[in-house]
C-alpha cells in the first residue's frame, strides 16, 4: 500500500510507512507499507515515475482541499502508470481525532483490501 499526496504534474509527496498513529495501526495489523526511499521524516518528495515504479496494489490519494485531486492528474504520465494496476482510495492523512473517524478510515482500508485479495 503506498499513500501520497499529489502535488501537481511533476511531483507526489510520498508518505513514509509508520508516519501517524492510523498507518502505524495497519502496519502493526500486516498491511505492507510501500517505503518510498529517502526524504523526510514523514513524506518523501519525488516525481511521478518513481511513485510507479514502487508498483503498489493500493494506493491511498490524499483527500484535502491542498491536494490535486485525482481527476485532475489523467494527463500525467506516472498516475496512468500507478493507476493501471492499483486501486485508488481517498485518504485524509489528518484524521479528525474520534473513535469514528478512525475506525471509518481502518474499515475503508480493510476494504479495499478484501476487494484486491478477492481479485488475486
Amino acid at each position: 500500500m503506498l499513500e501520497l499526496s499529489a502535488a501537481g504534474s511533476g511531483q507526489v509527496h510520498l508518505a513514509r510507512p509508520r508516519a501517524g498513529p492510523e498507518l502505524r495501526h495497519l502496519a502493526e495489523l500486516g498491511v505492507e507499507l510501500t517505503d518510498p526511499g529517502a526524504g523526510s521524516v514523514n513524506w518523501s518528495t519525488t516525481d511521478w515515475e518513481h511513485a510507479a515504479a514502487l508498483a503498489p496494489d493500493l494506493v491511498l490519494a490524499d483527500s484535502r482541499g491542498n491536494a490535486v485531486p485525482a481527476r485532475e492528474l489523467d494527463s500525467v504520465p506516472g498516475w496512468r502508470t500507478l493507476t493501471v494496476t492499483a486501486t485508488v482510495e481517498p485518504w485524509n492523512p489528518e484524521l479528525p481525532c474520534s473513535g469514528a473517524a478512525c475506525a471509518a478510515f481502518l474499515y475503508s482500508v480493510a476494504d479495499a483490501l478484501e476487494v484486491l485479495r478477492a481479485k488475486h
